[in-house]
């Protein structure tokens, strides 16, 4: 499997939220703010990335559609959790009460998408499809880096499941 096929990219960025919503335990209270907007912006651009790159190859296969509003079910609420942190003083109880529920969130999507979603998708997509949405999915991070020009709004199943991925278009 190479490196840049896009369920290693999905699985490579998995690791830094794990890494990054565990480094905020360890960070003084004048860095939270910065930290949590970073991590909040990755988190969004990756939504983003998978609800166009991801989930439209997905929800073409068996169940896939199913597994995709599964998907953006969960990207909304892991958006709601990340708002609810945005409503408290960084550092707080609440503001910590906060992040909790959203790493909890993040780290349930996770687990589902690595347990339940690649497996099949990788077997339905082959290996040369999976690199090419792999660059596409880096010139999506790219574009969108700080996740900019990206509303953050709840995505729609529908549109999801009709988004057509343009075939090596890195343009995204």
């Amino acid at each position: 499997m190479s490196d840049f096929e896009i369920t290693a990219l999905v699985l490579a960025e998995h690791e830094v939220f794990r890494r990054e919503f565990t480094a905020l335990d360890d960070l003084p209270g004048e860095e939270l703010a910065a930290a949590w907007e970073g991590l909040h912006a990755k988190l969004e651009v990756h939504a983003v990335a998978e609800e166009q790159l991801f989930y439209p190859l997905l929800a073409q296969e068996a169940d896939g559609e199913q597994e995709t509003a599964e998907g953006v079910h969960d990207h909304n609420e892991i958006r709601h959790a990340a708002a609810a942190v945005g409503e408290q003083q960084v550092g707080s109880d609440g503001w910590w009460e906060a992040v909790r529920n959203a790493r909890q969130v993040n780290a349930d999507h996770m687990a589902e998408e690595e347990t339940d979603f690649f497996p099949p998708f990788k077997e339905a997509v082959d290996e040369e499809q999976r690199e090419a949405l792999g660059m596409q999915w880096l010139a999506f991070h790219d574009k969108h880096e700080e996740a900019d020009g990206l509303s953050g709004d709840d995505a729609k199943v529908a549109e999801v499941v009709a988004t057509e991925v343009p075939e090596g278009d890195p343009s995204l």
